[in-house]
């Protein structure tokens, strides 16, 4: 039940029609040009969460998701994706998840804890069917195909004329190292996809929230956002595994750091927007250092160094201001 905070705060029928409208297209597009715009589906969550957090939850919102996710799957019977549609839908919940999580003022990392359990089990029991229904794994179909495309990219790369030998050996070298450690990293790149995914629905909604009306939510700005100190102690334990000689141990720690890198990498991002905020950078280089982040392998490694030294260096203070309890993916 919404909290009294977010008592009375229905915008119109304008507000409804226009979240049904955007909610039914990010619905049902993905599903009818996969190839082109399938991405799309992982932001499914943000109009979910922005437009039930807006009309105050419960009926106002619920009624809108409904009102959406009909004409979507009229969309997909007459086009002939309704399987594909089914996934999108595993992408709600978590939306409303992080609603809930305003609406009782639950910090953003309970929030995002919740929301990202939310979303790993309705992809297990999408994938799940789809396994009862096909007679096959999933799985074991994404690490063929994985295999397949290191394969084939090795075999392009054998036909060009233009490789040294010597070149050619090492990225054969390279494409063998993938292939071996692939299936043994997989889950936490599964995890660190999940995560990715809250991730992004959860600030960036915050952040359209806010722009709307701050009262919406609660939560601070994603540049105060900080993981839970505690946490570090997963990165040494994974760290410790690491260096273990027997294989699955030290496998088990690879995936560790694998997911920790991710989710360190998020608080380096809010303390480099932090820091661009407190320097007043212009927007448009703003986008350009972000964009530099993204592309360069280096700056992802950076920024999840950043965010884990952030631990002991408290760059931006919350620590002294007792915010932690805003905390957050």
């Amino acid at each position: 039940m919404a909290a009294p905070y977010f008592k009375g705060r229905h915008t119109g029928n304008e507000s409804e029609f226009a979240g049904m409208l955007t909610l039914t297209a990010i619905l049902l597009l993905p599903t009818l040009f996969p190839d082109k715009i399938g991405w799309l589906a992982m932001f499914i969550p943000l109009p979910v969460f922005f437009y039930h957090t807006r009309l105050g939850g419960k009926k106002n919102g619920l009624t809108l998701i409904r009102n959406s996710v009909i004409p979507a799957t009229g969309g997909a019977l007459l086009f002939g994706s309704l399987p594909k549609l089914f996934f999108s839908l595993t992408m709600v919940p978590p939306g409303i998840v992080f609603s809930h999580g305003v609406f009782n003022r639950n910090s953003p990392v309970a929030t995002g804890f919740i929301g990202f359990m939310v979303l790993a089990a309705t992809w297990f029991l999408y994938w799940a069917a789809l396994a009862i229904l096909y007679q096959t794994s999933p799985y074991e179909t994404l690490l063929v195909e994985i295999d397949r495309g290191l394969s084939n990219g090795l075999m392009l790369y054998e036909a060009s004329a233009e490789l040294a030998p010597e070149t050619l050996e090492r990225l054969r070298q390279a494409v063998k190292l993938l292939q071996d450690y692939f299936p043994k990293v997989l889950p936490a790149l599964l995890i660190s996809a999940l995560l990715s995914t809250t991730w992004l629905n959860l600030a960036f909604g915050n952040w359209l929230l806010k722009k709307k009306n701050r009262e919406l939510t609660q939560w601070p700005e994603f540049n105060e956002w900080k993981l839970p100190d505690p946490l570090v102690w997963l990165v040494v334990l994974s760290g410790i595994f690491v260096l273990l000689q027997p294989k699955p141990i030290m496998i088990l720690g690879l995936n560790g750091l694998i997911i920790c890198s991710t989710l360190y990498f998020f608080q380096g991002l809010a303390i480099a927007a932090s820091l661009l905020n407190r320097w007043s950078v212009p927007v448009l280089i703003r986008v350009l250092i972000y964009a530099l982040i993204f592309i360069q392998t280096y700056g992802i490694i950076i920024l999840s160094f950043l965010g884990l030294v952030d631990v002991w260096a408290d760059f931006r203070k919350l620590n002294h201001a007792g915010d932690n309890q805003n905390s957050s993916f």
